[in-house]
């Protein structure tokens, strides 16, 4: 069948002869108007000058006396008004969004030809709707008296009261406006439309163009275009409607419920065609998929299908986006076949890289701040988020991976200005002095960005930046005449204000209509016809829209003056779908089945209708699904492994050594040794905000090394309960432990301190450390043999027929003489146990609560009776939350119930101990036993490597 503007063009010339230029033709887009200059073209058999083509935005605009108010500046005005009409005014970037309304609503009014001061009247006396009311006709009153009446009725509350205060103001808002922008000559597009038809009411509009009058494809029409087309009408203009009898016949099909009206008020000049499209044979498919991705790659399996001609002719495909937010996932999945794209459409700022981009600069200077020496700080998160932004990977200067290794390795929560070396970056990582600056600051940084995208080979996402970053800067420019004037406005006014105004902001795409395959928005179908049509999105709230825009004129109120209402935008977006599918032989209809948030997966109503009308079925694309277990990782000896191995042993001189907290791991799980003291996996640098269980436990054992050492240094290595309590009772524990925090968290910066939930976690640090020396008490004096000190052990083991010697070692907390008895103690901040059942249950990795902290402290025992052979060493704990116990006493205990007895000797365990410890070693060490994961995966929930082994938890 042919396209409707193809049938238009093909009468156009046999009609007008020689003067098609003396031809004004008025539609419902710009877009349509292409089109049909392209039929014109095709279908003339000689040279013709073109006729003039209007939109019927431009066509208004053309004929109105008043200039077309740009909206920023709009929204300005209209906040200026405001604050002179209220006592405390809001600021404006919170008045913006409900300005939006306003206007929205105002341009209705307009349209539509309301009364405003009617409207808006709270109408208190019921009895005032007996008057006439401008001829308001019965139905209207009932509306109007229905309202009024359910909303006086039951006590007043704040939102009623708040719902007046607004109602009343917004009439004073609305005609003050109107008076300021004819003033000054200018008008939103509502006030163009009223004022042309205040014109045609009074008698004294004038035609400029005294031409041929053609107006084609429209479907609702508003009150002021009634208007002018009936003036246009007793002119001559010719009315040409897109329809198909099937809807329009059948008074309760609501797609051509506006179109019955426009036949009978303005009947066709001629007729083009038959109109009886939908009754033809379509090929019709219905697609479900779950995901909106799963969506754009079924388009890619669609038009893998089609003839590649017929995709790069503008007449033969059109991929419509119920949803314009699908517009990046459709496009990136595009088969490499389409080499010919053209997006007409508006697409969400909030959604580009733009957007992501500006959000991140401005995040980044709200939390900027000054040092106490006045430089510059910026937070490290979003120097980072920044620094890795696509944008930047195409900016020269400083590399940002450089940048943010060094940040982790310094640990630098604020980074400070000057180590921010390149050119771009310290343009970025500035201070900003002023609204006016603020946007001089952001034109530089995407100047700079859109000079970087010339060398992007990728030219698809270089066009589509172009296009972000071009609106950006014409807002920018917009901005910055308005707030010349406007002083008061400040940065931080101006960084809510830029926000909100790009978060609304769509971006018009508008590319060459006339080729390729056409990508766009429902609207923008609108007097279009094409072979195939594939539709997205086709869900229930998607198409038709299931939320009308925000407004504050209510429902009944709406019904009462015929202003737009919900049943309103179903009949138009019903109009749309079908006339979309009158034409068209094959249409691809994509829905998402998944419910997530508030979206049901419904299909639309317009599938059902086809589903059981025509009864087209509903495919579900299959999908291969594989389920199979995940095989378990082992990792087999190697030479290269073996030689890692021997790094532990004598044969290399490399002095490594092997330490509890490694046996430890092991027995838990083999395979984390391996990936931790073998491969090197190591936990990536991060930067740490509060310090960790780790960094905890260093400051704490740092501290009292330096306390104790003091101590030992001025009584030679004595601990007396004089010294104790002298120095429990000053502030040198609090200083020693704020110097060492420093250096441990903050690598030793000089201008740094301590802040943020960290004074919370230093505070608990000084209680433990208080909580320790007070514990010493009970033991004073004593005898400091040792504190965080390194001691070594070689133990020989046989593997197999080779006999290995294995180096020892770790750092021991604390190791002091108590009258007759050596102490090895070790300090736990974290969660430990002093008791376990068996020497057996320590190396038993099958247990969920296996003590470690017991195998570790036995072990030191074991490393220091080298050195004090024939003495008594008594292994013990100091775990932090034990300590404020009553009677405290750090041995640990063997035994469960009546067993318990207290360790006081660490020599009656050895020989048990070592052979247990031997055959941990041996299988370590052994060949033919491979490194493999754990069977308790309960101890994988926290582990860094969990995600390695397909063991990641989701809480």
């Amino acid at each position: 069948m042919q396209p409707i503007l193809e049938s238009l063009a093909s009468h156009l010339i046999s009609t007008a002869g020689s003067n098609l230029g003396d031809t004004r033709i008025i539609l419902p887009n710009r877009r349509a108007g292409l089109f049909l200059q392209r039929h014109l073209a095709r279908h003339s058999k000689q040279v013709h000058w073109s006729p003039q083509i209007f939109a019927i935005n431009d066509f208004i605009n053309e004929i109105s006396q008043l200039q077309t108010c740009d909206s920023i500046e709009l929204l300005f005005t209209l906040h200026d008004i405001y604050r002179e009409s209220v006592d405390v005014p809001d600021p404006f970037d919170e008045f913006y969004y409900w300005g939006e309304i306003m206007l929205r609503d105002f341009d209705e009014l307009d349209k539509y030809l309301v009364d405003a001061h009617m409207l808006f009247s709270n109408i208190i006396d019921l009895k005032e709707l007996e008057e006439p009311l401008a001829g308001l006709e019965a139905e209207q009153i009932k509306f109007i008296r229905q309202f009024w009446e359910g909303f006086h009725e039951g006590d007043r509350t704040p939102e009623k009261d708040q719902f007046l205060e607004i109602w009343e103001r917004l009439p004073l808002l609305y005609h003050r406006l109107r008076e300021e922008l004819e003033s000054r000559g200018e008008g939103y597009q509502g006030m163009q439309y009223r004022e042309i038809a205040e014109r045609i009411g009074k008698g004294i509009m004038d035609d400029p163009l005294e031409c041929r009058t053609i107006i084609a494809g429209f479907n609702a029409l508003n009150g002021c275009e009634k208007q002018i087309f009936s003036w246009l009408n007793k002119h001559g203009a010719e009315f040409y409607w897109d329809y198909d009898h099937k809807y329009t016949d059948d008074r309760a099909n609501e797609a051509g419920r506006f179109l019955r009206e426009n036949l009978v008020q303005f009947p066709q000049h001629a007729k083009l065609e038959e109109f009886r499209g939908l009754d033809d044979e379509k090929q019709i498919r219905i697609f479900e998929l779950p995901t909106d991705v799963l969506q754009a790659k079924t388009v890619h399996k669609i038009l893998d299908h089609e003839d590649s001609h017929k995709v790069r002719d503008c007449t033969h495909t059109a991929l419509v986006l119920c949803d314009e937010e699908l517009l990046m996932p459709v496009i990136m999945s595009l088969p490499e076949t389409v080499d010919e794209i053209n997006v007409t459409m508006g697409y969400p700022m909030k959604n580009t890289p733009v957007y992501s981009f500006i959000d991140a600069l401005l995040r980044m200077r709200q939390n900027m701040r000054q040092s106490h020496e006045g430089v510059e700080q910026f937070y490290h998160k979003d120097v980072t988020s920044i620094l890795l932004h696509p944008y930047m990977r195409n900016l020269g200067g400083t590399s940002g991976e450089s940048l943010i290794e060094e940040m982790a390795r310094s640990n630098l929560i604020m980074v400070e200005r000057q180590l921010f070396m390149g050119a771009l970056e310290q343009k970025i990582f500035r201070k900003v002095e002023g609204a006016g600056d603020l946007l001089e600051y952001l034109r530089e940084i995407f100047l700079q960005i859109l000079e970087n995208l010339s060398g992007r080979a990728d030219k698809m996402h270089q066009e589509l930046d172009r296009e972000f970053i071009f609106q950006l800067l014409i807002h920018l420019n917009k901005l910055e005449t308005i707030i010349a004037s406007r002083p008061t406005i400040t940065t931080a006014i101006m960084e809510r204000l830029f926000r909100k105004m790009l978060s609304v902001l769509r971006v018009p795409f508008e590319g060459e209509p006339l080729s390729g395959l056409q990508v766009m928005g429902i609207l923008e179908t609108r007097l279009l016809d094409f072979k195939h049509v594939i539709l997205l999105s086709m869900n229930e709230e998607v198409m038709p829209a299931s939320h009308a825009g925000q407004s504050y004129i209510p429902y009944a109120m709406r019904i009462a003056f015929r202003m737009p209402a919900r049943e309103d935008m179903d009949a138009i977006y019903a109009y749309y779908f079908n006339r979309l599918l009158q034409r068209a032989d094959k249409i691809d209809l994509l829905y998402n089945s998944g419910s997530e948030g508030v979206r049901t997966g419904e299909m639309s109503r317009y599938l059902y209708q086809l589903k059981y009308n025509r009864g087209i079925p509903v495919t579900r694309p299959g999908m291969e699904v594989m389920a199979r277990e995940t095989p378990p990782l082992v990792i087999s000896h190697s030479p290269e492994i073996d030689h890692k191995l021997e790094k532990y042993t004598l044969k290399r001189e490399e002095e490594k050594y092997l330490s509890p907290s490694a046996i430890n791991t092991y027995i838990d799980c083999s395979l984390k040794f391996y990936l931790r003291y073998l491969a090197g996996i190591g936990e990536p640098d991060e930067v740490q905000e509060e310090i960790d269980a780790a960094g905890f436990g260093t400051v704490v054992h740092e501290s009292i090394r330096v306390l104790y050492s003091e101590i030992a240094d001025r009584n030679q290595g004595i601990i007396t309960l004089e010294e104790l309590e002298q120095i429990s009772n000053s502030e040198r524990p609090e200083n020693v432990l704020k110097d060492v925090f420093i250096e441990t968290q903050f690598k030793g910066r000089k201008r740094a301190s301590i802040e943020g939930r960290n004074i919370i976690v230093f505070s608990v640090m000084l209680k433990y450390l208080q909580k320790i020396i007070q514990t010493d008490y009970a033991v004073a004096p004593f005898t400091l043999v040792s504190v965080e000190k390194t001691y070594q052990r070689n133990l020989s083991i046989l593997v197999g027929d080779r006999n290995v010697e294995i180096r020892m070692g770790g750092k021991i907390d604390r190791i002091d003489r108590v009258g007759n008895a050596l102490r090895v103690i070790d300090y736990k901040t974290g969660d430990a146990r002093m008791g376990f059942s068996t020497l057996e249950s320590l190396f038993d990795s099958s247990l969920r609560s296996r003590n470690g902290a017991a195998l570790q402290t036995l072990f030191y025992a074991w490393l220091v009776a080298a050195e004090h052979s024939g003495e008594e060493i008594m292994p013990g704990l100091y775990v932090m939350k034990a300590l404020y116990g009553e009677n405290f006493d750090p041995a640990l205990i063997m035994g469960s119930h009546s067993q318990r007895k207290r360790i006081e000797s660490f020599t009656d365990f050895e020989e048990a101990y070592i052979l247990l410890l031997k055959e941990v070693l041996v299988s370590m060490f052994d060949a033919a036993t491979p490194f493999v994961q754990t069977e308790n995966d309960s101890k994988c929930r926290y582990c860094n490597f969990a995600a390695i082994c397909n063991r990641s938890f989701i809480d």
